[in-house]
């Protein structure tokens, strides 16, 4: 019996892990990736910035999950968020399963 929790909590475990950091890429309107690109998450210090090829990796705060800030001069901030819900049953997380790549398009300010 006790091995048969064990297995199950294993599983559960898991099927539910999520990264301990956000990941992405941001580009342009035109895919191109943006360098220097700022991305904070929301509420905390917490920040990095894109590399030559638009890619980021940042740090989650732990035990909590923040929106996003995208920020770069001479175009429009964005704030994505990290968590969501679709259909009022499913969560769903950005940046942190593992899955492909978020890909974030900034545009340009008027």
């Amino acid at each position: 019996m006790k091995r048969y929790l064990f297995f199950l909590l294993v599983i559960f475990l898991n099927c539910t892990s999520v990264n301990d950091y956000y990941f992405g890429r941001v580009t342009d309107e035109n895919n191109n990736p943006l360098e220097n690109v700022i991305v904070l998450e929301e509420g905390f210090e917490n920040q990095t910035k894109t590399d030559e090829n638009g890619y980021f990796k940042l740090n989650c705060t732990p035990d909590w999950l923040s929106s996003l800030i995208f920020s770069k001069q001479g175009f429009k901030t964005d704030t994505i968020p990290t968590v969501y819900i679709q259909s009022g049953e499913t969560i769903n997380y950005a940046f942190i399963e593992k899955k492909d790549t978020t890909i974030i398009q900034l545009k340009i300010l008027n």
